[in-house]
């Protein structure tokens, strides 16, 4: 009864449309007081034991890194280095999209900041060379999803919080899916245009190349410091000496970095920050992560509860006695994570079914890694599909198009991300063949 009641009233704020975090918050304390004996300073105790994590603090620190990155100057220059790079092959602006929202996503950890950062420059470039919509719009709000699957990524430090597993590790794992998505996405965009007819743009020499390269040298660095500093340097023998590997930083002292070395860039080298906008980042970037830990603060309040209740050690004796495989579970995992994700954004998606999940996961031997990159892939297909798709909004203000438009644009995509989804699940060499030496 006690978890009937917490699920039930859960859905039924959602329901109403009471915000997620609120929604979080009011059921659990109504089955918190209703239907369980425990005393209410556990909830203060429980709050302050899970938001008292060190790798917690990283989101904030990557979300103002993203935002003085998009505003800094680093976007455009990584979009000019993409097109000299891949312009001239036919669909080139489609390419140059792809190929920039994988730059930029190596330094956002935001799949919404990468398509704004990077759709506000080319969604009307595209528009003037009269691309399709489904080209211009699907393969912005796309490829802007591989913000949170190239590191560094939200969702997949919130997915190491509650799991207990390594950042740095999950960091790691999504560097493969993410140039095999990018990669995909670039092939599918030269098909379609192809197949349309879409002219290419004037071919770049080797010298204007060397002139983008060096233009977005310091914009290229950070996402070279940031993976570099975290996965560090491997055992080496030079001579007769043995240096252990080891990593630079941890990924919270990655993104403090990411922070200073943006602001320095786009102050003092791309003089295009001003201290008027640098407040404005400040503010917005602070909006952004109070409102991500009033969700995560209230899911750790469900997710304690559900603990309490035993409901996730059920889930997990349930599953193993069904003598479900390992691939039919996965499977399970991507249809429930696909529906929650028509209705849910992705930091409640993992707050709330993960903690579920994760048990009967591990009592079948799947791998934790490789768990959390089928989880953020879920994830990006939630960006893309209505009626909660972040992206989706995102470039409808920037196309100023209406979402029905913006969606049905973007639909053939879904294809795309569905298919790299099942790569991704059923093949986790992908995801774990570098992370196996740590």
């Amino acid at each position: 009864m006690t978890a009937f009641f917490l699920v039930a009233s859960l859905f039924g704020l959602l329901f109403l449309g009471v915000p997620i975090a609120v929604s979080l918050g009011l059921s659990t304390i109504a089955t918190f007081l209703l239907f369980t004996d425990l005393p209410i300073a556990i909830v203060a105790q429980r709050l302050f034991h899970n938001l008292d994590a060190f790798p917690l603090m990283a989101a904030p620190f990557f979300i103002f890194a993203g935002n003085l990155a998009q505003v800094g100057g680093v976007a455009r220059r990584l979009t000019d280095l993409s097109q000299a790079m891949v312009g001239h092959i036919r669909g080139g602006l489609a390419l140059t999209t792809v190929l920039s929202c994988m730059f930029f996503a190596a330094a956002s950890g935001s799949s919404a900041a990468t398509v704004a950062a990077v759709g506000s420059i080319l969604i009307p470039a595209m528009m003037r060379a009269n691309y399709p919509k489904e080209i211009a719009i699907g393969t912005v709000a796309t490829a802007g999803s591989l913000g949170i699957l190239i590191p560094p990524s939200i969702p997949m430090l919130i997915y190491a919080l509650i799991t207990q597993t390594s950042v740095s590790k999950l960091f790691i794992a999504g560097i493969m899916p993410g140039l095999f998505f990018g990669g995909m996405l670039l092939l599918v965009a030269y098909v379609a245009a192809r197949i349309r007819g879409l002219e290419a743009l004037p071919r770049v020499d080797w010298r204007g190349r060397l002139h983008a390269a060096r233009r977005a040298g310091w914009s290229l660095l950070l996402p070279v410091m940031v993976i570099g500093g975290i996965y560090g340097y491997p055992d080496m023998t030079i001579g007769s000496y043995e240096i252990e590997g080891m990593a630079l930083f941890t990924p919270t002292e990655a993104a403090i970095a990411a922070v200073f070395y943006t602001f320095f860039v786009a102050k003092f080298i791309y003089k295009e920050l001003s201290w008027r906008e640098f407040v404005k980042v400040s503010k917005d970037s602070l909006l952004v992560s109070a409102m991500l830990m009033f969700i995560v603060t209230n899911a750790i309040l469900f997710g304690f509860l559900l603990t309490d209740q035993q409901i996730p050690a059920t889930v997990a004796e349930w599953i193993t006695e069904q003598e479900m495989s390992p691939l039919l579970f996965l499977l399970i995992i991507n249809i429930v994570l696909m529906i929650a994700g028509q209705f849910m954004d992705g930091v409640p998606i993992i707050m709330i079914f993960v903690p579920v999940l994760y048990p009967a996961a591990m009592a079948l031997g799947i791998d934790p890694i490789h768990l959390g990159i089928i989880l953020v892939v879920n994830l990006e297909l939630g960006t893309i599909t209505p009626p909660v798709g972040v992206n989706l909004f995102v470039a409808s203000a920037i196309s100023r198009m209406s979402l029905f438009e913006v969606t049905k644009a973007t639909a053939p995509w879904i294809v795309v991300v569905i298919f790299v989804l099942m790569v991704v699940t059923y093949v986790p060499y992908l995801s774990l063949m570098l992370v196996r030496p740590f």
